[in-house]
């Protein structure tokens, strides 16, 4: 054996008809492990990962293949390329010649200087698993291993395991009823894009989905960062290229709603990244999908499973009738960092068979980072200060909120900007644009919840060039909670409105864009007959300027006065916070 170590991916055809011979040869052949998925990834991460592709040969022909890479802030580390899109990892050669693979590979592994080879989502049916342990000790490697992800499949088996299949999916009456709601909304079909142009449509429309499916369940999508969507996008070429890209579309009178960017390789159907459009999740059209998808399969001989893919979403149990399971494994040279190693490793069984003190785990985490960032951030004598403060607030604190009423009617007119009622597509083309403000993101899944559970209005402040650039919500005045103070607003006039969670992203702070926000929603509702107010707190000195500059005047004042964990709320008319002369209003006006 011996061994070709490549600094990337090569566009070589002959490489890539070889490569994916060896995968046609493994025990369970996967898309995941072909040459078209690690240059796709190689490609989309770049930026991030420098690539090791160990190319084993026996003579001159291929008898392996072990895409790799190493994070260049961590470069004595190693790791499959594909680890972080892939459902499925693996060294690539014929199961016979794995321990052959195994051998040549770590061998130039050591000559590389690597201390760490960490291989995850190996499947448990692998040889790998099997070679592993014993060949790793011959060359002083540790081998750490624990299990990684059950993945549910539904398996096809012969003609009466999938009469069977039909059958149970006829009587589950949860899909029932959802298909039946899907039905009343239009005529329901499901079609398979392969032309180059539909792929490029519908792949716009998975990731806008997927993004907003993400927020609305509080989190943020991977498909947020340029990265994976880099990926994705050579993914598509390149495998539509090879007839392994099968993308399903739900559509309801012709419009879709729901699809899985899938795959068909070997006898394998693959689900693996499923969404829907938001304003379509109370008909459930992501199960629906699968049934259907589940129903063609059943009755395509050529499939012998379909692999629901890695996720531990309810619905897939209801449909998965086995599964399949996957390894990490972390080869370590040197006692030290295999000792490190084991104690990650016990750390994590530990917290997945205690969930309480896996959340604990989790908090300290979290507590630990949250400190570590405002350190960075603020520095060490500043944050320090916070701590202090916030200790002392425990105690005793008084908190100032100043409520505001709008003017006169304001001209609608400010060009160039337009606010816009908020819609989904704001919210994804947000993310995408902020990827890297964590606090933005933060934001923007509270907008989301709140879309969600059609709550209060949300509108967008919009740029020439149709840029989101600030956000702000809408609310009845009346009852209004002010989480600052823990305190709901008395009643004040019929129909007033209050404005509200006002946002800026930071890269566009200082501009002026929240004075133009609020002036522009004032007039909206002043034009609707809306008295409109707005609130800040007294310290937050930049939002009581933008507040005042867009034409706002002060009316009222509420405190919060805490001693001991007991609070009390009083009203005042005048304030220091500010230097405004007062204007008589009536005492209905004042809430």
């Amino acid at each position: 054996m011996r061994v070709t170590v490549l600094r990337e991916i090569p566009e070589d055809p002959d490489l890539s008809e070889a490569w994916n011979s060896l995968v046609l040869t493994m025990e369970n052949p996967e898309v995941f492990f072909t040459y078209q998925w690690a240059l796709a990834a190689s490609r989309g991460f770049q930026k991030h990962l420098s690539p090791l592709l160990f190319l084993v040969y026996d003579f001159e022909r291929l008898a392996g293949v072990a895409a790799l890479a190493v994070d260049p802030k961590s470069p004595r580390a190693a790791f499959f390329l594909t680890s972080s899109t892939a459902d499925y990892c693996d060294i690539v050669s014929a199961p016979a010649n794995r321990k052959a693979v195994i051998l040549a590979l770590l061998e130039e592994i050591k000559k590389f200087g690597l201390s760490d080879l960490v291989l995850a989502n190996v499947p448990s049916n692998s040889a790998t698993l099997e070679e592993l342990p014993g060949v790793a000790g011959s060359h002083r490697f540790y081998v750490t291993s624990r299990p990684s992800y059950n993945v549910g499949v539904v398996q096809l088996g012969g003609e009466e395991q999938r009469e069977t299949i039909l059958r149970t999916l006829a009587g589950k009456g949860r899909e029932k009823r959802a298909l039946k709601r899907l039905t009343t909304l239009g005529a329901v079909k499901v079609i398979h894009l392969t032309e180059p142009e539909q792929i490029g449509v519908s792949l716009e429309s998975i990731v806008s989905a997927q993004i907003s499916r993400f927020l609305a369940s509080d989190r943020v999508s991977p498909l947020v960062g340029p990265e994976r969507r880099t990926f994705l996008r050579q993914l598509s070429d390149l495998l539509s290229q090879s007839g392994w890209l099968k993308i399903s579309q739900l559509e309801i009178d012709g419009h879709p709603v729901a699809w899985n960017y899938g795959f068909r390789f070997g006898g394998s159907w693959f689900w693996y990244l499923p969404t829907f459009q938001m304003e379509y999740a109370h008909v459930s059209p992501g199960a629906c999908l699968l049934r259907l998808l589940v129903e063609e399969g059943a009755r395509d001989a050529s499939l012998q499973w379909l692999d629901l893919g890695l996720g531990d979403e309810a619905y897939k149990e209801r449909f998965a009738n086995n599964s399949r399971q996957t390894r990490y494994v972390h080869l370590s040279r040197g006692l030290r960092r295999h000792a490190a190693s084991v104690g990650r490793q016990m750390l994590s069984s530990t917290a997945a068979r205690f969930p309480q003190f896996g959340n604990k785990l989790r908090g300290a985490r979290a507590s630990y980072q949250a400190v570590a960032g405002r350190i960075r951030e603020m520095g060490a004598v500043a944050t320090a200060q916070y701590t202090i403060r916030r200790a002392v607030r425990s105690v005793a604190s008084q908190d100032e909120v100043l409520l505001f009423e709008s003017a006169e009617v304001q001209s609608a007119e400010d060009p160039p900007f337009q606010l816009l009622p908020l819609a989904w597509e704001h919210l994804v083309e947000a993310s995408i644009s902020n990827a890297g403000d964590a606090a933005t993101l933060r934001y923007l899944m509270r907008c989301a919840r709140r879309m969600k559970n059609h709550g209060p209005s949300g509108f967008l402040l919009q740029d020439e060039e149709g840029r989101p650039i600030h956000f702000l919500w809408i609310d009845n005045y009346d009852g209004f909670r002010l989480a600052e103070i823990d305190h709901s607003i008395e009643p004040s006039s019929s129909g007033a409105a209050m404005i509200f969670d006002c946002w800026t992203p930071a890269a566009l702070r200082g501009r002026g864009y929240y004075a133009t926000a609020i002036r522009l929603a004032a007039a909206k509702l002043q034009r609707e007959g809306r008295p409109c107010w707005i609130f800040s707190g007294a310290t937050n000195v930049s939002s009581l300027q933008g507040i005042l500059k867009a034409g706002f005047v002060y009316r009222f004042s509420l405190i919060r006065r805490s001693r001991l964990g007991r609070s009390v709320v009083t009203r005042h008319d005048t304030t220091t916070a500010i230097q405004q002369p007062r204007t008589r209003i009536s005492t209905a006006a004042h809430g």
